[in-house]
């Protein structure tokens, strides 16, 4: 698996890469066949919940975008990665039934 990570208007500290890399990684056990995950932390200035989180998962014939934001970036991977977890398992569910 190819892991991608772009922060945008900010820094991100060791703390967050490695929350992100972990999160990451537990994906692999719901969907063994991942290509490649891109993932975007952004900074918004706009309001209280500026924290936005993107990721873009590759498997074989399909790409899932999934994008959240809240008041923390931690906060943001954990509903993003819930999110996708979800995701492969409906699409697991859905390969086995063809």
């Amino acid at each position: 698996m190819n892991y991608n990570f772009q922060s945008i208007n900010f820094n991100p500290k060791n703390k967050l890469l490695l929350n992100i890399k972990n999160r990451t990684r537990k994906l692999s056990l719901f969907y063994d066949k991942i290509i490649s995950v891109n993932i975007y932390a952004k900074l918004i200035n706009s309001n209280r919940k500026n924290k936005e989180v993107e990721f873009i998962l590759r498997i074989p014939g399909e790409e899932f975008v999934v994008k959240k934001t809240s008041d923390s970036f931690e906060r943001s991977v954990k509903r993003v990665t819930n999110s996708i977890e979800r995701l492969l398992i409906k699409h697991k569910k859905k390969l086995s039934k063809i």
